[in-house]
């Protein structure tokens, strides 16, 4: 039962960090603080760069949820192996 809930927590983090990747963008960068988007003036005609605050999780978010969830679910393949062998 121990391992079965290792496993289940397991998925459970590599779909959350696959989420929290996703709502990002699925930026295949860094963890971003802002984003920039061209602003056009028209008084003085041309466009310009202006940088917009958001946190943007980046890749690092999907690692992280990935190794999480081969921890988990070897540490799961660890407790089933221990209670199998300890059944017989």
């Amino acid at each position: 039962m121990k391992a079965l809930a290792f496993r289940l927590a397991g998925i459970g983090a590599m779909v959350l960090g696959y989420g929290l990747w996703m709502y990002g963008g699925a930026r295949r960068g860094f963890y971003a603080e802002y984003y920039e988007v061209m602003e056009f003036d028209p008084i003085l005609e041309f466009s310009h760069p202006v940088k917009v605050e958001a946190f943007l999780p980046g890749i690092e978010s999907l690692a992280l949820g990935f190794m999480a969830f081969v921890a988990l679910v070897a540490v799961g393949a660890f407790f089933e192996r221990k209670e199998s062998s300890a059944r017989t």
